[in-house]
């Protein structure tokens, strides 16, 4: 039993490494996804900190373990998950022009609900009650429950930089203060260790233990993870996988060789040995279907900025031919137009005078008879791909089709659809469809 924890002594100092000690061998125990994350960090003691990490070390003061340990025994198991958890959703990187009261109390937040979804013996702490209602306020205006989410809706809801940091009382449980150079301002880091890249690796393994083994893919923890380290591809380098071979009209500097056609200018009086190409292999856009779900789950506005997007992708010089043969369809659980595009004036014609219809329910099998009946009238020659904007939630046609189909998924990016194992596809969050930079 505890009995003066004032007292600064060696036996106070072993007695606080005993007690973190035994409480990370309960992590590991009773959550064995953890065991990576938890041998990168080491207990360090300092007087003073209360409990702190930098992705290196977990710094402790020994006075501060015995006496949060003389009030609530179970807390400090959840508290050190707590450091290890800011690590592995690597919020102590932080970014220039973050708003520190802001981002403290969204990371305490995500990582506090994340443990509480655990919903562990090992974990339960005497604050989780007080947390209830700013947790429940969050779930019904956020789309996720991750740092990134709470930080922008906290910053929407404009909350003074007192009200955040007295807020944060209910979700704190570790300091913040090493993750913006207070802690040492003269530590330098190891130029040898990536410690972005470790953090990066451990929170991936995670990742791929849960989803794997745990039963709820879906929880607080999973979202996290999956958000984090989901891939992050290029919409345009996507878009142009579907290109086709074609011979454009023009010089091919590649394949001419510029001596034999100057040599020839010197010994023949201006008679080149050899002309250069007037054609050259590009890729360009030619036989193609854009597919745009307009059901009532889509918004106009994102999918007016989607064929935006689209449409500036193709318009680019090395995209299109000077004829192409493409038909964009709308569509929910049926077909509601079909713009035939022959030119690039075409598709500027019909950016312009765009409107949305639709707004049923989602059924993407009558798009895909549609372009099988555009094949088989000879309407579509040499059909390159099909892209299918939508959220992803509807029937599929039950066999691949004859052609490459890519869906371009509006997803919040924590929880993926259930698609067809010959469908392509990448995630776009709305805020990704909204910004102009795509």
């Amino acid at each position: 039993m505890i009995k003066d924890i004032n007292k600064s002594s060696p036996e106070i100092s072993s007695l606080a490494q005993d007690i973190l000690t035994l409480a990370r061998s309960s992590l590991i125990v009773n959550f064995r996804f953890l065991d990576r994350a938890v041998s990168r960090l080491t207990l360090v003691p300092d007087d003073n900190v209360s409990l702190a990490t930098d992705g290196v070390n977990i710094y402790y003061g020994p006075k501060y373990v015995l006496r949060r340990y003389k009030k609530e025994q179970s807390v400090l198991c959840r508290d050190l998950f707590h450091s290890i958890m800011h690590c592995v959703f690597r919020h102590n990187f932080i970014g220039q022009g973050i708003d520190r009261a802001r981002w403290d109390l969204a990371c305490d937040i995500a990582v506090e609900n994340a443990l509480s979804e655990l919903d562990s013996s090992a974990l339960h702490a005497v604050r989780e009650a007080e947390q209830k209602g700013t947790v429940e306020l969050l779930k019904a205006n956020v789309e996720a429950m991750t740092a990134e989410c709470i930080y922008k809706w906290l910053g929407d809801k404009d909350f003074s930089e007192d009200e955040l940091i007295a807020e944060r009382e209910k979700f704190m449980a570790d300091g913040h203060g090493v993750w913006y150079g207070e802690f040492d301002p003269d530590a330098q880091p190891d130029e040898n260790i990536d410690l972005k890249k470790i953090w990066e690796d451990v929170s991936k393994r995670m990742q791929t233990e849960l989803e794997t083994l745990s039963r709820d893919r879906d929880s607080a923890l999973v979202q996290n993870l999956r958000s984090l380290n989901r891939a992050r591809y290029s919409y345009t380098e996507f878009l142009r996988r579907f290109g086709v071979h074609g011979e454009v009209m023009q010089l091919s500097d590649e394949e001419f060789d510029n001596n034999y056609y100057t040599y020839g200018l010197e010994i023949l009086g201006n008679i080149p040995l050899v002309e250069p190409l007037e054609y050259s292999e590009q890729k360009r856009i030619r036989d193609f279907v854009i597919a745009i779900d307009t059901s009532g789950s889509v918004r106009g506005e994102v999918v007016q900025a989607f064929i935006q997007h689209t449409h500036d992708i193709l318009s680019e010089r090395e995209s299109f031919f000077s004829k192409v043969n493409m038909h964009i369809i709308q569509c929910d659980d049926e077909i509601r137009e079909d713009a035939h595009i022959t030119c690039k004036e075409d598709f500027d014609n019909y950016i312009r005078t765009l409107k949305i219809l639709g707004l049923g329910k989602t059924d993407f099998r009558p798009v895909f008879r549609y372009v099988d009946e555009l094949i088989a009238r000879r309407e579509l020659k040499n059909l390159q791909g099909l892209i299918y904007f939508t959220d992803g939630e509807g029937i599929f046609p039950e066999e691949k089709p004859a052609y490459d189909t890519a869906f371009v998924l509006k997803t919040s990016g924590y929880s993926e659809p259930d698609l067809p194992v010959w469908a392509m596809h990448i995630s776009l969050s709305e805020d990704d469809i909204l910004d102009k930079r795509l």
